[in-house]
C-alpha cells in the first residue's frame, strides 16, 4: 500500500494522522485504514476512534497506552501500539516510584494558570518543567486575566524556566487571547495542564465552540473543584484535538536513568484515586476514600478494586525490598573502603 500525496486523505487525517504516520504505519507492515486513537479511557474500557467508528475494547486485550496513542492490529489481531512522538508523564503522586502517564502523542501543552488563584506558585514551574520534558512545545497561558493584574510579579524570576515558552494571557469574560489559542490549537493535537481551578474546562469549551465540559467555582482555598474527572480526547472544529485533564496537585517530572520502571497496568484507577480524600489513602476502609464511594456507586467492580489493592501490596513491598537492597550494598561499599 502506498500513502496517498493529499495528507488530507486519510480518514484520521484531522486528529493527527498525517502523512508521515501513515508511511511509518506501512513501513512497519501495518494497514494504516485499521489505525485507531484512544480518545478515552475508563474503569477497565479504552474507547477508540477508528477510521469508520467508535469502538470500547478492554484495557486487558491493548498494550500499556495513555489517551492520544494510536493502535492498530496486526496479522493476528493483536492490538500494536504506534512509536510515540511525545509522552506527558510525572512521577506517581501516590507513593510509588514509577512513571504516571498522562498524554501521548501531543503537539502543544498548554500550562493553564489562573490569575486568582492563590496555590503555591512552585507547582507552575513543577509544571512548565513537565511540558518541556513531554517533547511537545510548551505554552503558558494565564487565564481568568480579567480578574487579577498579578501577571507580571508570578513571572518576576521565571526568566529561565520560561526561556523560550510563549506566554499568553486570556479571558473568556473580556475574549483577551482567545484568538491566540486558537492560532495555536489548530490541526494540532493539544493537551491542557493545569490545577483544579485553572480554567482548563472553561478554555475547552471556547475552543470547541460547545459545552462539552463541565466547569466549577474556585472554593476558598484556592483549589477548584475536579469538574474533569477523566481525560478525553475531543476532535476540534477546524482540525486537531484537545483533551482536558483532571486538575493534578503534584507536577514531579519522572527521570530514572538507571532503571526504566513499566507503567502502572491501572491507569484509570491511580486518577481515581487522587481524589481520595486523603493523600496517603489506603484505599482499605480510609474514610473519604474514592475507590469505595466508586464500588457503592457501581462505577467500580469489587473484584477490580481488590486486584488493585493487590497490585498496590506487591509493588510497595518490591520497592522496599529493593530500596533495602540499595541500602545494604551501600553499607557494604562503605566497610570495604574504609581505612
Amino acid at each position: 500500500m502506498t500513502p496517498d500525496d493529499d495528507q488530507g486523505a486519510h480518514p484520521l487525517a484531522p486528529l493527527g494522522f498525517d502523512r508521515a504516520r501513515v508511511e511509518e504505519t506501512v513501513a512497519a507492515g501495518f494497514a494504516p485504514g485499521l489505525v485507531a486513537r484512544v480518545v478515552r479511557i475508563d474503569r477497565g474500557w479504552a474507547t477508540l476512534q477508528g477510521t469508520r467508528r467508535t469502538r470500547r475494547v478492554a484495557l486487558r486485550e491493548c498494550p500499556q497506552i495513555v489517551v492520544g496513542d494510536w493502535l492498530v492490529p496486526d496479522g493476528q489481531g493483536v492490538l500494536q501500539r504506534l512509536e510515540r512522538r511525545s509522552l506527558l508523564v510525572r512521577r506517581s503522586v501516590s507513593g510509588r516510584d514509577e512513571p504516571q502517564l498522562m498524554a501521548a502523542n501531543v503537539d502543544v501543552v498548554l500550562v493553564t494558570w489562573a490569575l486568582d488563584t492563590r496555590v503555591g506558585s512552585s507547582r507552575l514551574t513543577d509544571m512548565v518543567a513537565l511540558a518541556r520534558d513531554s517533547g511537545a512545545v510548551p505554552v503558558l497561558v494565564l487565564s481568568k486575566v480579567d480578574t487579577s493584574d498579578s501577571g507580571e510579579a508570578l513571572l518576576a524570576g521565571m526568566d529561565e524556566e520560561l526561556d523560550g515558552v510563549e506566554v499568553v494571557t486570556t479571558s473568556t469574560v473580556t475574549g483577551e487571547g482567545l484568538d491566540r489559542l486558537a492560532e495555536l490549537t489548530s490541526g494540532r493535537t493539544v493537551v491542557l495542564l493545569g490545577a483544579s481551578g485553572a480554567g482548563k474546562s472553561t478554555l475547552t469549551n471556547v475552543l470547541l465552540g460547545t459545552d462539552a465540559q463541565e466547569t466549577g467555582d474556585v472554593g476558598r482555598t484556592g483549589e477548584g473543584r475536579h469538574t474533569t474527572t477523566r481525560r478525553e480526547l475531543l476532535p476540534l472544529p477546524g482540525g486537531g484535538a484537545i483533551i482536558d485533564t483532571p486538575g493534578i496537585r503534584a507536577a514531579t517530572t519522572w527521570d530514572d536513568p538507571d532503571e526504566e520502571e513499566a507503567p502502572s497496568p491501572f491507569p484509570d484507577l491511580d486518577e481515581l484515586a487522587e481524589e481520595c480524600r486523603f493523600a496517603d489513602c489506603t484505599h482499605d476502609g480510609t474514610p473519604g476514600c474514592a475507590l469505595a464511594r466508586a464500588v457503592d456507586e457501581g462505577d467500580l467492580t469489587p473484584r477490580r478494586r481488590a486486584e488493585y489493592l493487590d497490585y498496590l501490596t506487591g509493588h510497595t513491598a518490591r520497592v522496599e525490598a529493593r530500596s533495602a537492597a540499595e541500602r545494604l550494598g551501600r553499607r557494604e561499599r562503605n566497610r570495604r573502603q574504609r581505612p
